[in-house]
């Protein structure tokens, strides 16, 4: 058995519906990064990525906002968000986007084997629709 080890590090994914502040870089991307450098230094193989989280609800609410639809708003805040990290010094190995190719299909193979193994429970259960806009609503939709 080899000693040789890679190591895979992540960090929640920022989501792209506004930018990056203060709060999200001294509570999980510093202190990532700081462990990335440390591991590096000590002259590990790692692996350092994060990505916009280009799905939700907060997206659907900016864009109704703005009057513009949800791509144009995850487009706008994915070059924000990358560009503040490139700015601070947070030098990712992959920034990605959960909206990419290579994202669905390995979360869709995931998500799959499981699923095949039989780890989910299935069920029912009802939701508010707006028929007029044509969707299910989410709870921060239902006022009262």
């Amino acid at each position: 058995m080899s000693d040789y080890k890679r190591i895979l590090v992540t960090s929640a994914l920022a989501y792209a519906n506004g930018p990056v502040h203060i709060g999200h870089l001294a509570g999980v991307y510093v202190p990532a990064d700081i462990y990335v450098r440390y591991l590096r230094m000590r002259g590990d193989d790692v692996l350092f990525i994060c990505g916009s989280d280009e799905h939700g609800v907060p997206i659907t609410i900016k864009a109704r906002q703005q009057g513009c639809s949800p791509q144009d708003i995850v487009d706008k805040y994915h070059g924000i968000i990358k560009k503040s990290f490139a700015d601070f010094g947070i030098d990712f190995d992959i920034y990605s986007r959960t909206t990419s190719k290579i994202h669905h299909q390995t979360a869709s193979e995931f998500f799959r084997k499981l699923y095949d193994e039989g780890k989910f429970i299935e069920k029912e259960s009802e939701q508010y629709y707006d028929e007029e806009a044509g969707t299910f609503l989410a709870d921060r939709y239902i006022v009262g």
